[in-house]
């Protein structure tokens, strides 16, 4: 039996790892999800600046009022994509948390091998980031604070659409209240 869609899913990984083509692959499954790039958020702030940390927390807490206003208005699920460096997936879930108690949600840490995601990288457009090296670090930081509800894809050899794929094992598009299922 498949496994109840979640209200809310996170897609957190370094950039390279495939995070937003993945995100791309998995609405076309999810006909009233919603897609919040926490990236697009930021570049909304005119004089955005990348570097800060605080504005990054800053811009996560407007994403979880986005979130709970999508859940509100029974939008399902809300795909929700960062790097979510650091400590940041938890003082966001807590926010969402105290926002929407009820909500079910299910993170996703994707990593890729670092010689794919120098690759990557590399092979990403001039608009995009493309320090290897920070994104390097970013992809050890995944594994330094993975949780334990986080369900690990390694997709240094999948396609976005494979990647996309696995996560709907873990929460298919269809509901059905009477099961549920673990990563």
């Amino acid at each position: 039996m498949d496994a109840p869609c979640p209200d809310v899913i996170l897609i957190r990984g370094a950039p390279g790892t495939g995070k937003t083509e993945t995100a791309r692959a998995l609405a076309r499954h999810f006909r009233h999800g919603v897609w919040i790039e926490v990236d697009t958020v930021r570049a909304m702030v005119v004089s955005v600046d990348w570097t800060s940390q605080q504005e990054h927390i800053s811009m996560l807490s407007l994403a979880t009022e986005l979130v709970a206003g999508f859940l509100r208005r029974g939008l399902r699920p809300v795909m929700v994509v960062d790097t979510f460096s650091g400590n940041k997936v938890d003082r966001f879930l807590e926010e969402l948390r105290a926002a929407r108690p009820d909500a079910d949600v299910r993170s996703f840490a994707i990593v890729a091998a670092p010689d794919v995601l120098r690759a990557r990288v590399e092979n990403r457009r001039d608009d995009q980031f493309r320090d290897h090296v920070v994104c390097q670090k970013l992809n050890a930081d995944v594994l330094r604070h993975l949780r334990p509800d986080d369900c690990l894809i390694d997709n240094s050899a999948l396609t976005p659409e494979q990647t996309a794929e696995a996560i709907l094992l873990q929460c298919p598009p269809n509901r059905s209240p009477e099961s549920s299922v673990g990563c």
